[in-house]
């Protein structure tokens, strides 16, 4: 709204109340107990205060009426992770469970910023082949089809929309509820539109758009993607432009399909923006993958989603039965999450078992913190929001993981989607075979040849997680996809090697994936014609950052060498970590593993 309509828009506690640092919890709300339908916010039937007035708290506590904003990141075609990181984040069957469990019809928001239908085919995951591509537009099929069908949505438009082969013909033919404020009139595609209002109930209602970074569209169109990405002019501008029609909602948003920097600048340069989203990070995969926590910049609250559904950006607006319909006052009263409120807990359980040790701590001080504990821990088992809080603003960033309710309509169509790849992939490929090895160069014999004369390394090697990495596809229905079938077989499309289904004596990651091509070998058995160790680089081909994140040489080395094979070479690595306990601790790290997706 602006900011005639909100005059001096206050929020009691600030960012450092948010982020816990340096907080005074006495003027703070507390919030975020287990209330009805699995929400993870306070003011739902069944919250509940420990006093003589719980009765009247739990009927007041069932009257406030919440709204739900949920931002996404650049989705990029993705619609599941690959299962093989720890702690896996993203799948559609999970963020779409979460938006249902927290939230009701008509009164959400769901926010995606573009460049949501396709990878970037210059990143790890574009599509290098027609096959691919193939997988690529099936995926944006099942991401349109499942994201049309959520009320509340409005996207955006970003570059890898139009990297498909259709080009700008995909956005016809995948249509979604689109708006872009800084398109040139002329480049405007056909049904993507300046502004959207969107109804969330009780006479309030949003208005939302989106501005396209114009670094990002230059950039874009630098690349040899086909037709040319639509001309954008200055964002701010627009928006200032479009202040009119954004200020006919109670609630104004802007999406970013650019860095946080222009985010930032939107926020403080364009008046009456609640909300804006940072819809893409370029720079810091870590914070491509989790983003950051919501922040208030003047009057306007900054989201910074992950990318690929991997981090989901949640906002509630709670109001109270007294404000009227229609209405969104001007003040908004700070609620951490749940999650923040533990880990601050935590972190003070660990601050003053610090202090408990030394008897020259400031008794003042240790009393503060045990005083910030005591109320946080109240504020836990009383969650419910107070009478006198007319508006309670709850942030939360909440990673996208199988430990989320799912939904089963996504999780079918993901089903579906992997045995429709699995029976095209598998008539498109049969009797396709890699090129075969020039003449005097060595092909892939196979673990049966390596056996001959190597049994006990192969025995060894049953022992290894190597040897199951095909049976892992076959379980998830993935043997024939190619978004994961290469890491997951010996010497895939290489000279003499293994194709999608072509790979019968070379499926799991067998001896000749690190020792190289052994049929020189086989006939001639000789040091000089192997490779006698795997360099990392052999082990970085697949071991990446988002498909193996506990990854590291040597401890993964120690889960691979032993009696039979490498047996010296185990030796001189000495004791220490090894791969399987690496991932066994981030494992518990993240709450426990998930199956596959």
């Amino acid at each position: 709204m602006t900011d005639s309509q909100r005059p001096g828009v206050t929020v009691r506690g600030s960012y450092l109340a948010l982020t816990f640092a340096g907080i005074a919890l006495g003027g703070l709300a507390m919030s975020l107990g287990a209330g009805c339908n699995g929400r993870n916010h306070p003011g739902q039937t069944g919250d509940t205060a420990p006093n003589a007035d719980a009765g009247a708290a739990t009927d007041r506590a069932a009257e406030r009426f919440e709204i739900d904003v949920f931002a996404f990141g650049r989705q990029l075609g993705t619609i599941a992770p690959c299962g093989c990181t720890t702690e896996p984040l993203g799948g559609l069957q999970y963020a779409f469970g979460y938006i249902e469990s927290e939230s009701s019809a008509g009164q959400r928001l769901i926010l995606e910023p573009g460049s949501f239908l396709f990878p970037d085919p210059d990143g790890p995951e574009g599509p290098t082949d027609e096959a691919a591509w193939a997988q690529a537009v099936a995926r944006a099929e099942l991401l349109q089809g499942r994201f049309s069908e959520l009320d509340g949505l409005v996207s955006g438009l970003g570059p890898t929309d139009y990297a498909s082969s259709q080009a700008g013909a995909a956005l016809a033919q995948l249509p979604l509820p689109r708006v872009v404020a800084n398109l040139a009139k002329a480049a405007r595609p056909a049904g993507v539109e300046r502004v959207r209002v969107v109804p969330l109930g009780r006479g309030l209602s949003a208005a939302v758009t989106q501005v396209i970074d114009p670094e990002v569209a230059a950039a874009a169109n630098a690349k040899d993607w086909g037709q040319q990405f639509p001309a954008v002019t200055e964002p701010i501008a627009a928006l200032r432009e479009l202040a009119p029609e954004l200020a006919k909602a109670q609630l104004q948003v802007v999406m970013v399909n650019g860095p946080r920097a222009l985010a930032e600048s939107i926020a403080r340069e364009v008046e009456g923006i609640d909300v804006v989203v940072v819809g893409a990070e370029f720079s810091n995969p870590d914070r491509g993958r989790v983003g950051t926590s919501a922040v208030q910049i003047g009057t306007t609250w900054v989201l910074e989603p992950g990318d690929r559904a991997q981090t989901i950006s949640h906002l509630t607006l709670s109001l109270d039965a007294s404000v009227p319909a229609g209405q969104l006052p001007d003040t908004w009263t700070l609620i951490p999450s749940k999650e923040q409120r533990e880990a601050e807990l935590a972190r003070l359980e660990q601050k003053l078992s610090k202090f408990a040790a030394d008897p020259s701590a400031d008794a003042r001080f240790v009393a503060r913190l045990e005083s910030e504990r005591d109320q946080l821990k109240a504020a836990l088992a009383s969650p419910a929001i107070p009478s006198d809080v007319p508006v309670a603003l709850i942030p939360a960033q909440v990673k996208v993981t199988c430990h989320l309710p799912a939904d089963a309509t996504s999780k079918q169509a993901l089903s579906s989607y992997d045995a429709a790849v699995a029976e095209r992939n598998r008539e498109r490929f049969a009797g396709v075979k890699p090129p075969p090895p020039a003449p005097g160069q060595a092909g892939y014999a196979g673990i049966e040849a390596c056996a001959d004369c190597h049994s006990e390394a192969v025995d060894m090697w049953k022992t290894t997680i190597h040897s199951r990495a095909y049976e892992t596809l076959v379980t998830a229905n993935k043997q024939f996809d190619l978004s994961c079938v290469n890491c997951h077989v010996t010497g895939f499309r290489a000279p003499g090697g293994s194709e999608v289904v072509e790979n019968q004596h070379l499926q799991s990651v067998q001896c000749e994936q690190c020792h190289g091509p052994g049929s020189l070998h086989v006939e001639d058995p000789s040091t000089d014609n192997i490779q006698l160790s795997a360099p990392v680089s052999v082990c970085l081909s697949c071991h990446t950052p988002d498909h193996s994140d506990t990854f590291d040489y040597e401890p993964y080395l120690r889960d691979v060498l032993g009696a039979g094979h490498g047996a010296e070479a185990r030796a001189k690595l000495g004791e220490g970590p090894t791969g399987r306990e690496l991932r066994a601790a981030a494992l518990e790290q993240a709450g426990g593993g998930c199956k596959s997706m």
